[in-house]
This record gives structure tokens, sequence and C-alpha cells, in this order.
């Protein structure tokens, strides 16, 4: 039986995709044989969601670093603001996958999905809260339709429309026509003076873009070029954004 075979048998017909989760399974097994380290806001991803993230070495930095110049951008506005979920049950990992293999998994059922853990909560209320202080002018808030991205969107924003085409996650690479629709989506340009809001995933973003993206980090995204990354921003940058926002 080789590779496409078993990827077909378990519902993914894409070899990047079964390649990406093979990868995945192996930084679960070398998190498990390692000593638990306590979780800090901002601090770095711990489990196996640090596949996803920080960037690799190769990538190209972001055009902006400096959070003044970052909140400066974002108050003209013109930007998308892409933020990951926050941190989830990392030993949920492979639930979805099992679930939608025995048919029982559902976007509206939260308990057929991975979710947030309680300290994924926390980091996020921290976040929210700078996010909110900041002032950012936004138009459209999207959000996926996953039960943990619902979730983390409302700690940043009163209202965001779920969308289905944020929820694609384990789509976007199995169809050629998923990439470019995807990409044509981030490419919405807000109403000038203003971002858009998207809250979704690591998966989908990386198979759409090619770059990484870990969980409650965000990244800023130029509609009119996709290839090159505004800024990333961790949890613990958002206090001194939303300083130099105010301060404008």
């Amino acid at each position: 039986m080789n590779l496409i075979t078993v990827a077909n048998n378990y519902g993914f017909g894409s070899m990047w995709y079964w390649a990406r989760r093979a990868l995945m399974l192996a930084v679960i097994a070398t998190a498990a044989c390692t000593p638990v380290r306590k979780e800090v806001i901002g601090g770095p991803t711990i489990g196996p969601s640090s596949f996803f993230g920080p960037g690799p070495a190769s990538e190209a930095p972001p055009l902006l670093t400096d959070p003044r110049a970052i909140a400066a951008a974002l108050k003209r506005g013109g930007y998308v603001i892409y933020v990951r979920h926050g941190r989830t049950r990392y030993e949920q990992a492979e639930l979805e996958r099992d679930n939608r293999k025995s048919g029982v998994f559902d976007l509206a059922k939260c308990d057929t999905q991975r979710q947030l853990s309680d300290f994924g909560r926390t980091e996020l209320k921290f976040i929210g809260d700078q996010f909110r202080r900041a002032q950012l002018p936004l138009d459209r808030a999207y959000t996926s339709r996953y039960c943990r991205a619902i979730e983390s969107a409302a700690y940043f924003v009163d209202k965001a429309e779920p969308t289905q085409k944020l929820s694609n996650e384990a789509e976007v690479g199995l169809n050629p026509e998923n990439k470019p629709r995807t990409l044509a989506f981030f490419a919405e340009k807000p109403t000038p003076g203003k971002n858009n809001f998207m809250m979704a995933h690591g998966g989908l973003f990386w198979e759409a873009t090619g770059f990484v993206i870990q969980e409650a980090h965000a990244v800023v995204l130029d509609p009119d070029n996709l290839k090159t990354l505004v800024a990333r921003i961790a949890p613990n940058d958002w206090p001194a954004i939303a300083d130099a926002a105010l301060a404008r």
C-alpha cells in the first residue's frame, strides 16, 4: 500500500497534506517525550502546534517590526489582520481526523473538534483586551466556522461573521482551485481607512500563502501583495502596539 492509497483511505488526497500530517505526528511524538514546561503568555507554543511557528529561518523578515510602525500602519488602514485561534488542547490533535473518518465530525458540535485550552482562553483574554484598547479601525470581521475560532474571535471583536471560506483547513491543499479562492478572499480590500479582521487556522494559512503562523499569533497582510508579510505580531507585542496606537 503506497502513501497515496493511505492518504485516500484517511480521506486526504493530497500528498502535501499527508506529508504535513506526518510531520505533525512526529512533533507530537517528540513532545510526548519532552518534560512538561509551564506555559506563559506570549511564550513559545508548547506541543504539536509549534509545527506552524515561528517562521522558518529562510523566511524574509516582515516589512515592519517596530510596534510604533505597525500601529501607524494599522491606524491608516488598508490591511488584513489575520489571527490564528488561541492555544488548543494538544491531546486532541488527531480528534478531528478520527471523527471525520468515523463520520461524526460536525462544525456545529464543538465536542467533535479540537478545542481551546484553559490557558489558551487566558492568553486570548490578555491579547483581546490589548487589541480592543488599540481601537484599530475595522471594516469587516470574519471567523472560521470552527468552534475554537469563533470563541477566539469573540475576545477581539463584538461580532465576526463565520464563513466557510476560512473553514476549509483540510481542503485548501487538496484541490488546486481552493488556493486561489482562499488568496482571493485574503485580497479583498477593506473600506479605505479601515482593516479587515480574520480569525482562522494555521494549516489553511500555510497551504494558501506558504507562511506559518503560531497559535494566538497574528500577521498583517497587504491585500495587494500577499507574497510579503507586512508584520508578525506575537501575543506580547500587543500592549506596545496599543500604546503606540493611542498616542497617535
